[in-house]
């Protein structure tokens, strides 16, 4: 359910960064022991100055934002011994990147996200 929410606010951010369409692209792929899932749009992007606070619990740029969503999702994914970044460029859009360690399944030395669809 935590990264449900984590993706859920992802995708809703870039959507809304959007308001004259836009492009959406979410990207899964494994690197070096790690999960890494990108969302990205084609949107607005992120003013340089609200790009230092992005992570800052209650700082929005939303007229009903709480400020808590990406500030939750860092939380949420640093618990679970990962990463979240991003980069963006204004005019151009935005990237998050979110990187998790992959577990081994069983006991073995395979590996295995445990990211399921719902």
């Amino acid at each position: 359910a935590d990264l449900r929410r984590v993706f859920t606010n992802l995708v809703i951010n870039a959507l809304e960064a959007m308001p004259h369409g836009g492009e959406l692209t979410v990207r899964c792929e494994e690197a070096g022991g790690a999960v890494r899932i990108t969302v990205s749009d084609t949107g607005e992007g992120i003013a340089p100055e609200q790009q230092r606070q992005l992570f800052e619990p209650y700082f929005t740029t939303k007229p009903q934002g709480t400020g808590l969503g990406l500030s939750g999702a860092q939380r949420i994914i640093s618990a679970m011994r990962g990463q979240i970044r991003f980069r963006s460029d204004v005019g151009k859009g935005t990237s998050f990147y979110v990187e998790l360690p992959l577990q081994p399944a069983n006991g073995g030395t395979k590996h295995t996200s445990n990211l399921k669809a719902a």
